[in-house]
């Protein structure tokens, strides 16, 4: 397994990530043994960075890794999360440290590798939406998180480059954050190459590489597309509900019919399925430190695996993909 810097950090992270989260599903509502056999492949396999939140499955997840982390003692990274609610954002530094101290007593850890804000950003706050303003997250936020980091808590800090565009965009210009978290893939590749988004969806202008210049570690987000790019029509009995894209507008019955061309391509292409291009692609992106995927079984794990091993998507089939209607 390739290991990637993570932008300025100095760590090395497995270009895939495995991502621990609700959609996926195994370290929700997957069993004991299941999980630790997942674990132990993954880390046997050369998989390095594990992703979880508070928030996936109203914290099973951090407690399920908690218990395998506690049971293996695998040298492995993990990066969880804080969503703050943005009428918290006044007592940052205390809500932080909070939901910071639960993860950490879940994960059976005393340090958190890393900690990512979780909230979408805005040009203002939007307490509907649980959007925090560009003003908050660069303020009291990003305050509370350099304070767990300079008591020890935590080793680097990011964000969830979700919301508004442009304030995302000033966040990663303003380089208060080690990493940011991009919702990248096949559907809607423009965070790596700007209005490549069909006009449909939201348009992340080429934030990969503004977050790369800034040698910030990027970390994609729902290669697959919350399963939509997975070639199934039946969710797995694990896997969480998709619920609405985290790029603006579209929903997953829209992503499933837009992946059809997906799906065309990659039997042009000779792949075992739209999900293996969808790995693929994720990546060749130049910039990308790790490509979470969400699992649901090690059925999942292997193929994906399998998937890395054979290696980013060639330019050709690249710009093939980026030629899809959208």
């Amino acid at each position: 397994m390739e290991q990637r810097p993570l932008g300025q950090t100095g760590l090395r992270v497995s270009a895939l990530g495995f991502g621990c989260g609700s959609v996926g599903g195994i370290f929700v509502r997957g069993v004991p043994d299941e999980q630790r056999k997942a674990f132990d492949e993954a880390v046997a396999a050369g998989i390095t960075y594990f992703d979880t939140a508070p928030g996936y499955g109203d914290g099973r997840s951090e407690e399920n890794l908690g218990r395998v982390l506690a049971e293996t003692g695998a040298p492995v990274v993990v990066g969880t999360k804080v969503r703050l609610p943005p009428a918290d954002a006044a007592d940052a530094a205390g809500a932080v440290r909070r939901s910071l101290e639960t993860s950490l007593r879940r994960l059976r850890r005393e340090r958190i590798d890393l900690l990512q804000l979780h909230n979408r950003v805005t040009e203002r706050r939007d307490a509907g939406a649980g959007a925090l303003s560009v003003e908050d997250v660069l303020g009291p936020v990003a305050d509370a998180l350099r304070a767990v980091k300079a008591a020890g808590l935590v080793e680097h800090i990011g964000f969830t480059g979700l919301g508004d565009t442009a304030a995302v965009h000033r966040v990663i210009a303003a380089g208060a954050f080690e990493t940011v978290q991009t919702y990248f893939n096949a559907l809607n590749p423009s965070a790596g190459w700007a209005g490549r988004n069909g006009g449909s969806a939201q348009d992340f202008a080429g934030l990969i590489d503004r977050a790369a210049s800034a040698r910030t570690g990027v970390i994609v987000i729902r290669p697959l597309a919350a399963g939509a790019l997975g070639g199934q029509e039946q969710r797995h009995p694990v896997a969480g509900d998709p619920g609405t894209s985290l790029d603006s507008g579209g929903d997953y019955a829209t992503a499933r019919d837009r992946a059809r061309a997906v799906e065309e391509l990659a039997r042009a292409l000779d792949l075992e399925s739209p999900a293996e291009l969808a790995v693929r692609f994720a990546l060749a992106k130049a910039g990308v430190s790790t490509v979470l995927v969400g699992l649901s079984d090690r059925v999942q794990l292997q193929a994906a695996l399998r998937w890395a091993e054979r290696g980013p998507l060639d330019n050709e089939a690249i710009e093939r993909v980026l030629a899809l209607p959208r």
